[in-house]
């Protein structure tokens, strides 16, 4: 097959820091072009081919008339980008889907973020040709009424490169985002309360609000010992950070489609201690490869809790079932399936 895969204009694939879905476009672009498909790419500046056409498409600036226009040249770039191809495997904004649902070209919409029936109304009233969605949880999709087809796969992990740490650095970690709803302002209170070193590492949020979280609930208690921030790191740097921790602690108090850096953190040996809502019950085996606390809004208490139970996990057990169940060779081809039966038309 010739696959299209498109992603938003902002952050390069792979990314260099920052950008979960755009590493995810980055596996799945890898591993179909290893496997003898030939993968074109509609994506931000910086990114790197795969063997396939690089097209480049640029955000907007903050100003209405940057947005819309933006939004019609996308339109145009994005028919063009797929006339050779077969399929569009699509990770971009569902809004921006305008020409490619009406010329009828094979499509698959992979949802990123949280999803809800607006948006699912708003494709499903502009599809003409063959399409699917794909949902990275069962919790992304709980509730929605859903008329095409539709798949469940969850965001794989390159194991590969992942491998058990020989010694613990006798740290708690954090890694993400600086937000109020990623929680590491629990994580902080947790380190606090139990006396163990924290490691934060992520990026101070540029959305409303982010530089404020930062200064008033995170940045007096980084004293350069107990708690400490790294800011962002890359795949190398996060292999280390994640292989030699006790725990990565993951308090979020939004419903997470599907937090990547957990698997990424279980394919390191790392166990997982996050609050239970969302997605979390579908990436940790309670007790076997981390721990799930409750309440939903997360509790310092119950992560405490969780923190005297680490020694009961295996942490070789956390590789084995990352592998297992969310290697990239193990869902990689489950996507091409879908892809395969939408230019076969059977679906």
């Amino acid at each position: 097959m010739r696959i299209l895969i498109v992603a938003d204009p902002h952050i390069p694939v792979p990314p260099s820091c920052y950008g979960g879905s755009e590493r995810v476009i980055a596996m799945y672009a890898a591993e179909f072009a290893r496997n003898g498909h030939c993968v074109d790419l509609l994506c931000a500046p910086g990114s790197n081919s795969f063997g396939g056409h690089l097209f480049i498409h640029r955000p907007p600036s903050p100003s209405w008339l940057s947005r819309f226009y933006r939004k019609i040249r996308f339109q145009i770039q994005v028919v063009l980008a797929c006339r050779r191809c077969d399929v569009v495997f699509n990770h971009g904004r569902y809004d921006y889907l305008e020409a490619l649902l009406f010329i009828k070209k094979p499509l698959l919409h992979q949802f990123h973020s949280p999803v809800d029936q607006f948006q699912v109304d708003f494709l499903e009233k502009r599809i003409r040709g063959s399409a699917a969605f794909l949902f990275i949880s069962n919790s992304q999709c709980a509730g929605l009424e859903v008329s095409t087809p539709a798949f469940v796969v969850p965001n794989p992990i390159d194991s590969e490169p992942y491998e058990l740490s020989g010694q613990s650095g006798g740290y708690l970690v954090f890694l993400g985002r600086l937000t109020h709803n990623k929680g590491v302002d629990i994580a902080i209170a947790v380190a606090r309360q139990s006396g163990r070193r924290l490691v934060i590492a992520g990026n101070i949020s540029d959305e409303k609000g982010g530089a404020d979280f930062f200064e008033k609930h995170i940045q007096p208690y980084l004293d350069g010992v107990q708690i400490t921030w790294v800011g962002p790191v890359n795949n190398q740097q996060k292999r280390d950070l994640l292989g030699h921790a006790d725990a990565l602690l993951f308090p979020i108090r939004w419903d997470e489609p599907f937090g990547l850096v957990m698997v990424e953190a279980l394919a390191c040996g790392c166990p997982v201690i996050a609050t239970r809502r969302a997605s979390t019950p579908e990436v940790i085996d309670h007790g076997v490869t981390g721990f799930l606390c409750d309440p939903s809004e997360p509790s310092v208490d119950s992560f405490l809790k969780a923190i005297a139970r680490l020694p009961e996990i295996d942490r070789n057990n956390c590789i084995l079932i990352a592998q297992s169940r969310f290697g990239l060779p193990i869902l990689a081809p489950r996507v091409l399936n879908v892809l395969q039966k939408l230019v076969d038309s059977r679906l």
